[in-house]
């Protein structure tokens, strides 16, 4: 299940470090780290409308030798994986809002191949948009709205089985990129689109519909400060979110500043990725869309009972804070799943008191309202094993053991000085990591191994 809506990759930290940039510690999250991964979420859920996996680890730190006590907490959902495809989606009312301005009409840099820069990125999301046409369904309601300097409407909103998908792609064909960039006419005139449609189907603002009203916003823009103010685009997405239009945005080609996805963040409904390939845009939209669109529920909290938390890892709004409460969420999405039932991200990892160790059980307390305002309330228990004497560690499985792995690379990451006691502990941390890799199963792992042997070049 997505849960956050923070940043959804740390490419930039990667880019960095292999063109021989300095370390930027603050460009890398355990948060954004734990997305680009996949984690076991157990047998996936049939019944439940949200609900939790957790699982236990005792891991040999490898620069102190202590014993140290992990739980990792992932939420899932009925409507994960094939689930939203088995209950199905509600019907839409979207109102796609793209950025046509000026600088739309460059190509990708630095993660696209050659063949892929040859395209602007105005010409991938067109294609895209209209590679959209397997995702809606006749019921959903379909408009365009295009935005520079002002915005104004390219297609009408209409039911998507009454579209002229000829007259469509010619639109969207005709587009070029033009003039500058103003976001807050582009939101304000797809929300519009909607307004105006729920009014005329005679739709109760107060009352909960079977449809679900998203304004999809694609921009290559690196939003400013000035847009978290009551005019500007965020407070504007805020604003709709109470009259339950809720927004996506995409940065196409951009990562939103950290200020700006802690808005996103706290507006309900509302998610945010980002792409930086015309491949990565093409399929995040076709095997994601449905679950961008769909909020499951709403103010989710997670707390452990006590105060035996030492540190959270992975939550966007607590990373290494000392709290009981270790995610207060505004908006619960579902999850596209691999063939192994793994979501991409979504865990959080409590580092605990050694004292957990006595055996004694924790409570593990998930709190939340759907759609319709009800409270609902999960509650686990979570015991730690008890080590027989020839044994150092215990992993419940190997996701958990992952996210530790990560866990340690960040926090060496995050503390990294330029010394030879640094250069020490990066050879012990390879070193970790090629021996974790075969037990974990994740090749993928080899990349931060890379990262590390080019830190140690500095």
């Amino acid at each position: 299940m997505k849960k956050f809506t923070g940043a959804r990759d740390t490419g930039n930290f990667r880019q960095n470090i292999q063109s021989g940039q300095r370390v930027v510690k603050s460009s890398i999250t355990y948060h954004g780290l734990f997305n680009e991964y996949y984690f076991s979420i157990g047998e996936p859920e049939n019944e439940k409308l949200m609900t939790t996996h957790d699982t236990v680890a005792i891991s040999k730190n490898p620069f102190t030798g202590n014993k140290e006590y992990f739980i990792s907490v992932a939420m899932k959902s009925k409507y994960d994986g094939e689930g939203i495809k088995k209950i199905g989606r509600p019907p839409l009312n979207c109102a796609v809002v793209l950025d046509i301005s000026g600088s739309m009409g460059s190509g990708f840099r630095g993660r696209s191949n050659q063949e892929e820069e040859k395209l602007s990125k105005l010409e991938v999301a067109k294609r895209t948009i209209l590679g959209l046409t397997e995702n809606f369904q006749k019921d959903d309601n379909f408009g365009v709205v295009i935005f520079d300097n002002d915005a104004e409407v390219l297609f009408p909103f209409q039911k998507w089985g009454q579209v002229d998908q000829e007259q469509l792609k010619k639109s969207i064909n005709s587009l070029k990129p033009r003039g500058g960039t103003n976001m807050s006419e582009g939101i304000i005139e797809g929300a519009r689109m909607i307004q105006k449609f729920l009014k005329e189907s005679g739709t109760d603002p107060n009352e909960i519909s079977d449809r679900e009203n998203r304004i999809l916003f694609l921009t290559d823009a690196q939003p400013t400060a000035g847009e978290t103010k009551s005019t500007g685009l965020f407070s504007l997405a805020k604003e709709y979110s109470e009259q339950r239009i809720y927004c996506t945005f995409i940065g196409v080609g951009v990562d939103f500043n950290t200020q700006l996805l802690e808005v996103i963040t706290k507006t309900k409904g509302a998610m945010y990725f980002s792409v930086h390939s015309a491949s990565e845009f093409k399929r995040r939209m076709e095997t994601e869309f449905d679950y961008m669109m769909m909020p499951i529920c709403f103010d989710i909290k997670l707390q452990v009972d006590g105060s035996k938390i030492k540190r959270v890892y992975g939550s966007p709004d607590s990373e290494d804070k000392k709290d009981t409460t270790i995610a207060d969420i505004s908006t619960a999405m579902p999850s596209h799943m691999n063939e192994q039932n793994e979501t991409q991200g979504g865990i959080i990892v409590l580092k605990m008191d050694p004292t957990v160790s006595d055996g004694l059980p924790l409570n593990l307390t998930l709190s939340f309202n759907d759609k319709k305002g009800n409270p609902l309330k999960e509650v686990d228990q979570v015991v730690f094993p008890s080590l027989n004497q020839d044994q150092d560690e215990f992993y419940q499985d190997s996701s958990i053991r992952k996210a530790i792995l990560l866990i340690r690379y960040v926090k060496f990451i995050k503390n990294f000085e330029r010394n030879e006691e640094n250069k020490q502990k990066a050879n012990k941390l390879i070193q970790l990591f090629k021996s974790e890799i075969p037990i974990i199963g994740d090749k993928k792992l080899q990349r931060e191994v890379e990262i590390l042997e080019e830190i140690i070049k500095f």
